[in-house]
């Protein structure tokens, strides 16, 4: 059985650049070559811890009290000198186990590599709860189950178009916010 193969045209990385621009005016101007582009990324990983009122992480599988009130804690770190533009972020609030206790929504901005009590000993400046640019880069709304707000976006999210968030270089970026256990 013989297969043949035709192709018809060539793929677009086969076609250099011709380093030529067209003035708007007729003439045409010769571009030097601008050498190589490196292009560098990082994955930059988002943490969720909860917390006491006090601000102590609670262990994974701690017991909370039905009636407790706890915070939930995001946070990204930018350990390199290159800020990350345009970060989206979306947490769902399990309706089930915890009430969102509203107006609560906090951020800080702290240097990179701070541990827990840095965090947490940050500056934090309230956020309002509410949809939209310009008044924050958070907000939480109902995601239509049970009723209650329980969708937390952090960003220019599409749903929920916050201002975006970008993080500098060498920064770490904390939203928290406080839950009732039900």
């Amino acid at each position: 059985m013989m297969i043949i193969v035709l192709m018809l045209g060539c793929p677009f990385v086969a076609f250099p650049a011709s380093n030529t621009a067209v003035d708007p005016g007729g003439g045409s101007v010769s571009l030097g070559s601008s050498g190589p582009v490196t292009v560098n990324s990082v994955q930059l990983a988002l943490v969720k811890q909860a917390r006491d009122l006090a601000g102590m992480v609670l262990a994974a599988g701690a017991y909370v009290a039905p009636g407790q009130t706890i915070y939930f804690v995001l946070f990204v770190d930018n350990a390199t000198a290159v800020p990350a533009n345009d970060i989206q972020i979306t947490d769902q609030l399990d309706e089930s186990a915890f009430t969102y206790v509203p107006n609560s929504i906090e951020a800080a901005v702290v240097p990179t590599g701070s541990n827990d009590a840095a965090i947490w000993a940050g500056v934090w400046s309230s956020l309002s709860d509410a949809v939209g640019a310009p008044d924050d880069s958070a907000s939480i709304t109902d995601s239509g189950g049970l009723a209650g707000l329980d969708r937390l976006t952090v960003g220019a999210v599409a749903v929920q178009a916050n201002q975006p968030l970008n993080i500098s270089g060498n920064t770490l970026r904390a939203v928290r916010f406080r839950v009732t256990v039900n």
